[in-house]
């Protein structure tokens, strides 16, 4: 009967805590997203004062013009299961086309479980009645489906696509979650949580999908996966500035208490405000996932990058990368 030595015991032991080094800060981090999911849940949706504030806005997407709703719808009407099940082919395609035939298996299970996670959660997480309405506005709706594929477009998109290229990626792809999380909001399908929380269940599911090529050992340096700081810079100051606007608006209804005497006053302050607020927030989700990846590579070992160069490099400095 063979028997396990010494040495073999500490080897495992060794290997097992370098599988927890490797994946350990994904998994965390995948954990932070999700905590901060189940705490806007928490805020948003099982406190009568959540309820009140969001109903509010959501409200106030009736008192605006058929016009500006129907832009909101059109500018969702791409976002639909053809358009995602099409980006899930392409992010699978593109990490064979890189010969990460992995990695381009693990981003398109992560996109299809976040959107399906998004879409269970919102048939069965309970919305309390705190807040009397129509049956409409008592439904659950966190999180949104919609922001939510739109979410998962980018982040497939982050994990498959050239160290190099990662930048526009998240340029593109936070320009449009803002639209989506703001669209939903004017055009009166969801509410701000819903947006926020859709970002950060994507984000969990992403994190996790990193983890377990952290565990198979196929997460790598590369002088190539950095963004540079003006590129976050950039997406954080019109965050900041949109941030700035909407606070205005409710700073305005609170010094100005007479501005909501009219009727529906409130709640057109709290509708304008709002999406700005969802335009602001939601890509933030994105921006620290594309941070998770900072100086990274997915899909290749740590020793096949060491024996060919850096991604993007061979052994002479050329281009290689795909």
């Amino acid at each position: 009967m063979p028997t396990v030595t010494a040495g073999a015991r500490a080897d495992s032991a060794m290997d097992r805590r370098a599988v927890i080094a490797r994946a350990g800060p994904y998994a965390l981090a995948g954990a932070g997203f999700l905590a901060a999911f189940i705490a806007v849940y928490v805020v948003a949706v099982l406190t009568e004062a959540g309820q009140r504030v969001e109903n509010t806005a959501l409200l106030g997407a009736a008192i605006r013009s058929e016009a500006e709703r129907g832009q909101s719808a059109d500018a969702l009407s791409p976002v639909s299961l053809a358009t995602f099940a099409f980006a899930v082919l392409l992010v699978t395609v593109a990490g064979f086309a890189r010969r990460r035939e992995g990695l381009g298996l693990l981003a398109g299970a992560v996109m299809v479980i976040a959107v399906v996670a998004a879409e269970l959660l919102k048939d069965v997480l309970p919305r309390p009645a705190h807040i009397d309405g129509p049956i409409w506005l008592l439904r659950n709706s966190f999180p949104s489906g919609t922001v939510a594929v739109v979410a998962a477009m980018g982040v497939g998109a982050l994990l498959v696509s050239p160290d190099r290229l990662r930048w526009a990626v998240l340029v593109v792809g936070s320009a449009a979650l803002a639209i989506a999380a703001q669209s939903t909001q004017i055009a009166g399908w969801h509410r701000l949580s819903d947006a926020i929380g859709s970002g950060l269940l994507v984000a969990a599911v992403g994190a996790f999908g990193v983890s377990v090529l952290a565990v198979a050992d196929l997460v790598a340096d590369s002088a190539l996966g950095r963004i540079t700081w003006r590129v976050y810079a950039a997406i954080l100051i019109v965050g900041g500035v949109l941030l700035a606007l909407g606070t205005l608006l409710l700073v305005l209804l609170v010094v100005f208490p007479l501005l909501s005497s009219p009727e529906g006053g409130r709640r057109v302050f709290f509708q304008t405000a709002f999406p700005l607020f969802a335009a602001a927030l939601t890509p933030l989700t994105l921006v620290l996932f594309a941070r998770l990846l900072e100086g990274r590579t997915l899909g290749r070992r740590p020793t096949a990058q060491r024996e060919e160069g850096p991604e993007g490099t061979d052994e002479t400095g050329s281009s290689t990368d795909v």
